[in-house]
This record gives C-alpha cells, structure tokens and sequence, in this order.
C-alpha cells in the first residue's frame, strides 16, 4: 500500500518538475521572439496531437469517462488554461517574482478548498509544512530583492485568480474515477482546455507562418513537456494521493524552475534564493512525513 501510495507520490514531483522545468524554457524561446501567445497556443496544439496519436491505434480498447466524470475532466481543463491566462495577465502588470509568489498561494488554497469539501481540518504538520512553503517561496523567486512598483488591485486580483484556477485544476481531478483511460482523460482536458483558449488566445500562429519559422519543433517539446506528460502524470496520480497533497507536491515546480533557469538562462541565484529553495523542500518533506505517518498510524489502529 505505501509503495504504490509513494509511486503515485512520485508521478506528481515528475509533474511538478516538467512544469517548473517548462517556465525558463518558455522564457527563453519568448526572449528568442516567440510571442506568449504562440508558445502557449502550440503547446496546447502540440500536446493535444501527441495524446490523441497515442490514442487512435488502441481506441477501441480504451475507456472513454462516463457520468459525472465529464463535469470534472470540463473543469479541470477550463481552470488550468484559464490559470495560464490570468499568470500570463498578472506578468504584465507585476514583477515576475511577486506573479510566482501570488501563483504559489495555491498551496494553501488547495488545502482551503479540501477543507470547505470534506470539513477535516489539516494536521498542524501539514500547516507548518505549508508555511515553509509560502516563506521559502517569497525567498526563492527574490522578493526581497525586487524594487515593487506601485501595485494596482487589479493586478493582484490576476495574480491570485491565477492561484485558484491552479488549486480548482489540482483538486478536481481527485474526484475523477479510475475506470476511463488516463490518457484519454488528460486528451480530452487538454482538447477542452485549447477551446477555452481561443477567446482570448487566438490560434493565429496556425496562418502567421511562425510555425514554420522554428515553432514546429519547439512546440513538439513544450508541449510533451509542458502539458502532455504533467497532466498525464496528474490524473494518474491526483485520484490516488488527493487535490490536498496534490497542491503541496506542486510546489516542488519552484525549485525546478530556479535550478532550471540557472542552467538554461544564466541567471545568477543568491544564496537567500537557494534558502528558499531548501525551505520549500522542508516543508513538502515534512508534510508527506506527517501524512505518511498519519497512515501508517491509521492502518495499524485499524489492525488493532
């Protein structure tokens, strides 16, 4: 039970990590002239042939999802494009870091909306591994090293909606039955989540020519690695270790983007950053410390 509760633990750190690893990457092809509204379009694109490829050759194996299962593969793909959106809005208007930092407030707002849904308060572990978080989060992304401008509410208001729509995609995949095929779920939110797009994202770099101007390859990457395989990983996961646990081994995208960035963009990390990296990763240890202890507590009062 506790290997395969870890190996779905795992599944979501590889999400994670794709993510994080995907930010920098998105940052330096836009440094290389790709606008955010093309990468973000062919990655969606991209990621939503990949799967279905996958699929057509086995389709009349697979489980396609039934009932109610629908509701939640709509509104978890609604709610991850409209989090991209709204991140992307709040980069505009606020200083990357504080955008990262308001981003990061879906720890919290996970476990707030575990709590609404299932009225179980956290353990005062998982509190203290959230608080870590939040700090080694404000630490990592250089906050205290940012000149903020004067900060419109607005702004904020994106930044934050930009969390919830985060925690909403997290924690309804929780509720998702085993019986349909993960990886016709997560085509069918990717496929949900690019339609959502298009109103505010439209998919003009289908006739600009970018496409065949260095897009067609890049696009190929980002969106096996920006979306295809985290989201797959994500539903196979999510089910199993729930939205709660689901939202605080997300954090762990920081810390990747961070060392990914120091890798792929030269940029230079202090070393009150790598105390945030370090105190984020205290703090998703100690939390799935105290859950597995709180297991393994429950299944030996179950034996007794």
């Amino acid at each position: 039970m506790f290997r395969s509760t870890w190996i779905y633990t795992l599944l979501m750190l590889l999400a994670a990590s794709f993510l994080g690893f995907t930010a920098p990457l998105v940052d330096y092809l836009y440094n290389k002239g790709f606008t955010i509204m093309d990468l973000t379009n062919a990655q969606y694109g991209f990621a939503v042939i990949i799967l279905w490829l996958m699929i057509l050759p086995v389709i009349k194996r697979v489980k396609f999802p039934q009932g109610k299962d629908w509701l939640f593969i709509i509104g978890t793909g609604i709610t991850s494009a409209w989090a991209i959106f709204f991140y992307f809005k709040s980069i505009t208007l606020l200083p990357v870091s504080l955008s990262i930092v308001l981003l990061f407030q879906v720890t919290w707002m996970v476990t707030l909306l575990d709590v609404i849904v299932k009225r179980v308060l956290p353990s005062p572990q998982k509190w203290i591994g959230i608080a870590f978080i939040l700090g080694g989060t404000v630490l990592a992304v250089g906050l205290f090293q940012t000149k903020l401008p004067n900060l419109s509410l607005l702004a904020i208001g994106y930044g934050l909606l930009a969390a919830l729509c985060f925690a909403i995609s997290l924690y309804l995949p929780e509720y998702m039955s085993n019986e349909s095929s993960p990886i016709v779920r997560a085509a069918l939110t990717l496929t949900i989540g690019a339609f959502s797009l298009f109103p505010m994202y439209p998919p003009t770099y289908l006739t600009s020519g970018v496409l065949w101007n260095g897009l067609f390859g890049w696009g190929i990457i980002t969106g096996l690695v920006g979306q295809a395989l985290p989201l797959l990983f994500m539903l196979v996961s999510i089910p199993r270790i729930g939205g709660r646990m689901a939202g605080i081994l997300s954090a762990v995208e920081l810390p990747i983007t961070v060392i990914s960035a120091y890798f792929l963009l030269g940029e230079t990390i202090s070393w009150l950053r790598w105390v945030g990296v370090i105190l984020i990763l205290l703090g998703i240890c100690f939390s799935e410390i105290s859950k597995s202890s709180s297991n393994k507590n429950t299944v030996r009062n179950r034996k007794a």
